[in-house]
């Protein structure tokens, strides 16, 4: 991902949103967030977005994993943006709920920031301390 692309936080809890927010832009991450799975939606369409950031279940137009879905199908969007999906649910029911894909990696909530640093790189190539 080469800057100025955004990293889209979306995510209803808004401790979450703060806390992941201001710890990306510390690293020197734009970032722009998002409260509900419409307004990801929303916010992806209208900005450069380098790698969006997904609480799995939300409130809005469904589900994180429905707004990347729809966000997929648009001819706007990149067709392998990079995506990290982020839950409280257990990791074996949400990558049941996620489509296979190598751009997509999954966290568990809490978040530990060491594994989402590496799905970060994984998946844009950037690389820094969280």
């Amino acid at each position: 991902m080469a800057l100025p692309a955004y990293v889209l936080i979306a995510d209803d809890d808004p401790m979450i949103l703060e806390l992941l927010g201001s710890t990306l832009e510390a690293a020197g991450y734009r970032v722009t967030t998002a409260s509900d799975s419409w307004q990801e939606v929303i916010q992806a369409q209208g900005l450069k977005i380098g790698l969006i950031i997904s609480d799995i279940q939300m409130p809005g137009l469904g589900s994180g994993v429905d707004a990347v879905k729809k966000l997929r199908a648009c001819p706007s969007m990149p067709p392998r943006l990079p995506v990290i999906f982020m839950t409280g649910m257990s990791l074996e029911r949400a990558r049941a709920m996620i489509p296979p894909d190598p751009c997509i990696r999954l966290v568990g909530k809490p978040l530990d920031f060491d594994q989402l640093r590496a799905a970060i790189k994984e998946l844009t190539g950037i690389d820094r301390p969280l």
